[in-house]
C-alpha cells in the first residue's frame, strides 16, 4: 500500500489538463478564466466629475471662503453622457454631475454644497446657466476629478489566468467591452454504483437489497469540488457488464468514480474488470480506516478512482485524497478542507499500520479547541459523518491516544460558517502526516 502523501502526489499527477470553454460575461462569475486579460484603454478614458458641483480652474478658488466667496459666472453644464459646448475660462464655472466629462480648461471641482447661487432657488441648489454662484471653499487642483485612467491604463492587467472570477472582475471586464469569456470548462465525472444488490434510490428493496446511496453523495461531493457529476445506472457483479460500462463512461468523461466492489471478495470485480480494458494500476487500498478499500487507475489516458461501497467509507476517502486536489483543480475554493488542532476530549484506539479517521464535533472551552468523537464510527454508518464537523487524523500505533492529546483536525469551509468558535487559523490542507 501508499502512504496516503504518495496516493494523493498520483492523483494529482494524473489529473487532465482543464478544457477551454467561451461563455458570456455574466455566466463568468465564480469561473477560473482561461486566459490573461488587458486594458484596452485607460478607464475612464475621459477625465470625469467625481461629485455633483461646478467644474473650474483652481486658481480662481484659491482664496475662496465663507467670508470671501469666489464670485464665477456659470456657462454651461454637462451631464453624464453629454459633451461640454465650450472650455472653462478664467472666472467661468460649468455645472457637472457625478461621472460627467470635465470641460477642457478645468482642474477641479466644487461639490455643490459648498457653493451658493447669487440667485437661490427653491427647486435646485444649482445657479443657473449665465448666472453667478458664489464658490466658498478653496479646493486644490485635481480635487473630486477623476483622471483618465485611474482606475485601469492601457495595457494593464484586468484578470490573470487561472483567477477565479469574482463580481468585481465581472464589472472591470464589462468597462473593457468583453462580453465572451474564454473559462475553464468544469470536468465532467462519470460516477458508477457497481453491486447486483444496489436498487435505484427510488424503488423499495427487497430483503439483502440496498438502495443506492453511495453513488449519490459521491456526486454531491464532486459537486462540491467544481466537477460535473452523472451518476450512471447500477451495474451488476457481472465483468464484462462491468467491463462494458467503465468503457463507455471512459470514452465520454475527463473522470470516472465508481462505488463498490474494490475489496477482495468474489463478487469484487471492478479491479479485475479495469485490467481487461488495459487499464494501469496507480494504487489498491490504502492505510486508512474508513476507507482502506479504494483504488486509483490510468485507462486510456483517463484517470479513473475506485471507492469503497459504504457511503461513509467512500466520502472519508473522497474528503482526505480527493477533495484537496480537486478544489485546487477547479478553484472550488469553498469545498476545501482546512485544518487547525484540538485537544481530544476522550481515548481514541490507534490502528497500526493504519491513519484513523475519527468523526468529530467541534467545541470550545475557553480559547481551547475540543475534539470530540462521535458515536457510530463504523464504515456502515452514514449519520455521523452528517452529523461531524469534520475529522481528527489519528497517526498509526499500537495503543491509545489519550484525553488532552492535541491532534489536527479537518473541517469543511462550508461547516466554518455553522461553527461559532475558533474559526481564525484554519488552513487548506493536504498534509495528512
Amino acid at each position: 500500500m501508499p502512504d496516503l502523501m504518495e496516493a494523493i502526489e498520483k492523483l494529482k499527477r494524473n489529473l487532465p489538463s482543464l478544457k477551454v470553454e467561451t461563455v458570456p460575461l455574466p455566466e463568468a462569475v465564480r469561473r477560473l478564466v482561461a486566459i490573461d486579460f488587458f486594458a484596452p484603454e485607460d478607464l475612464p478614458p475621459f477625465p470625469r466629475s467625481a461629485m455633483d458641483g461646478y467644474a473650474v480652474r483652481s486658481e480662481d478658488i484659491v482664496f475662496a471662503s465663507r467670508q470671501n466667496p469666489a464670485i464665477l459666472t456659470v456657462v454651461d453644464a454637462v451631464q453624464t453622457g453629454s459633451i461640454p459646448n465650450r472650455p472653462v475660462g478664467h472666472g467661468e464655472a460649468v455645472i457637472v454631475a457625478t461621472g460627467a466629462l470635465i470641460p477642457e480648461g478645468a482642474d477641479t471641482v466644487v461639490p455643490v454644497e459648498n457653493t451658493r447661487p447669487l440667485t437661490p432657488s427653491e427647486f435646485s441648489p444649482f445657479a443657473e446657466v449665465g448666472g453667478k454662484v458664489s464658490v466658498l471653499v478653496s479646493v486644490p487642483r485635481g480635487k473630486n476629478v477623476s483622471p483618465r485612467g485611474e482606475d485601469l491604463k492601457k495595457g494593464e492587467e484586468i484578470v490573470k489566468v487561472g483567477t477565479r472570477i469574482t463580481p468585481a472582475h465581472i464589472g472591470l471586464l464589462a468597462s473593457c467591452g468583453f462580453w465572451e469569456i474564454p473559462v475553464f470548462a468544469k470536468p465532467k465525472a462519470a460516477v458508477i454504483p457497481t453491486g447486483s444488490e444496489i436498487v435505484p434510490t427510488q424503488a423499495k428493496p427487497s430483503i439483502g437489497q440496498v438502495r443506492n446511496s453511495t453513488a449519490w453523495a459521491v456526486a454531491a461531493s464532486l459537486k462540491e469540488c467544481g466537477v460535473e457529476p452523472v451518476v450512471f445506472d447500477s451495474v451488476p457483479d457481472d465483468l464484462e457488464t462491468l467491463r462494458k460500462r467503465f468503457s463507455e463512461a471512459v470514452e465520454s468523461f475527463d473522470l470516472v468514480f465508481t462505488c463498490g466492489g474494490v475489496s477482495v471478495g468474489q463478487q469484487d470485480l471492478v479491479r479485475e474488470a479495469w485490467k481487461g480494458l488495459g487499464a494501469q494500476l496507480l494504487f489498491w487500498h490504502l492505510p486508512l480506516r474508513p476507507g482502506k478499500n479504494a483504488l486509483a487507475l490510468i485507462c486510456q489516458g483517463k484517470l479513473a478512482v475506485g471507492l469503497s461501497g459504504n457511503p461513509s467509507a467512500a466520502l472519508t476517502t473522497f474528503d482526505l485524497l480527493l477533495r484537496p486536489i480537486l478544489c485546487k483543480w477547479t478553484g472550488a475554493r469553498e469545498g476545501e478542507l482546512l485544518e487547525q488542532r484540538a485537544e481530544l476530549t476522550e481515548p481514541v484506539e490507534q490502528v497500526n499500520g493504519f491513519v484513523k479517521v475519527v468523526r468529530i464535533k467541534l467545541l470550545q472551552n475557553g480559547n481551547k479547541l475540543l475534539a470530540q468523537p462521535l458515536k457510530g464510527q463504523l464504515s456502515t454508518v452514514l449519520s455521523s459523518l452528517a452529523q461531524a464537523d469534520g475529522y481528527a487524523i489519528i497517526p498509526s500505533g499500537n495503543g491509545k491516544v489519550p484525553v488532552g492529546a492535541v491532534v489536527k483536525v479537518l473541517v469543511r469551509r462550508d461547516r466554518l460558517s455553522e461553527l461559532d468558535r475558533c474559526i481564525v487559523g484554519f488552513q487548506p490542507t493536504l498534509d495528512l502526516s
